[in-house]
């Protein structure tokens, strides 16, 4: 039996917990996202994308629309993070 390394660990507790208390550990531990993140976001993108096609053929409506709702977010973020590259 193996033990869960500590990004493991954090990516769970991350994953449960709320987005006010993540932003408020992100800022203490001065964590930002720039470009690095750039291609990590676009792959989210398009998942989330093929979520929107996926909960929708299934009558998933309000997973659809929590989809609809990251897609828009990430589309706004990844275009602020290349105009911030690009000048």
């Amino acid at each position: 039996m193996t033990h869960p390394t500590l990004e493991e660990l954090v990516e769970r507790y991350l994953n449960l917990e709320s987005f006010e208390l993540t932003e408020e550990l992100l800022d203490l531990c001065g964590a930002t996202l720039d470009t690095r993140a750039l291609p990590l976001l676009k792959r989210r993108l398009q998942e989330e994308k093929q979520q929107i096609v996926s909960h929708g053929a299934k009558g998933y409506i309000r997973m659809r629309e929590k989809s609809e709702q990251l897609v828009a977010s990430l589309t706004l973020l990844i275009s602020e993070l290349e105009d911030t590259s690009n000048g």
